[in-house]
């Protein structure tokens, strides 16, 4: 069972691993890596408030240990249209056992119910087959595809777009 909190500062070491993770560069259109203490920074002055900051980002734990298991994003928050954009990062050592796939089906009830929002929206690359696989484990539909939207090198990729109607 998953449940979220707040970043904190104890996290600024699982904010590097993760911000710092070349493998997903790509996705997140990150260029260059974060230092350790920009990383203690942001946790320290973290301000969960998405209507003033237009995102949010918790820390998924396990329910019953409080073990960090990922990270939820929830970015380009719109209340006027109740819409957000999500993103899911899930711990090497919690990786392939479903964990992804269990925080984006939290995440969803979160948005519904805490934040009132009525559809969550996914950006998945062409490239990222296993991000595309998840997303519509979790229930989302594909919704369109921007052709050649994004580069990897000098190579334009498909940005597929998908989202989750919340009930």
């Amino acid at each position: 069972m998953i449940r979220f909190r707040a970043i904190e500062p104890c996290d600024a070491d699982l904010l590097y691993e993760a911000e710092n993770e070349e493998s997903v560069w790509t996705d997140s259109d990150t260029l260059a890596p974060y230092s350790r203490h920009l990383l203690r920074q942001y946790a320290e002055g973290y301000r969960a408030d998405p209507i003033a900051e237009g995102q949010l980002r918790l820390m998924a734990v396990e329910s019953q240990t409080g073990e960090p298991i990922g990270i939820l994003d929830f970015y380009d928050i719109s209340f006027f249209h109740s819409r957000s954009f999500v993103g899911v990062y899930v711990f090497p050592r919690h990786r392939r056992q479903g964990r992804a796939t269990a925080i984006l089906r939290a995440g969803a009830d979160y948005a519904r119910k805490r934040l009132g929002l009525r559809i969550l929206a996914a950006k998945v690359l062409a490239t990222n087959p296993a991000s595309l696989q998840l997303f519509r484990r979790a229930g989302y539909d594909h919704s369109g595809c921007l052709p050649a939207w994004q580069l990897t090198g000098d190579t334009p990729v498909d940005l597929h777009l998908l989202t989750l109607p919340l009930p």
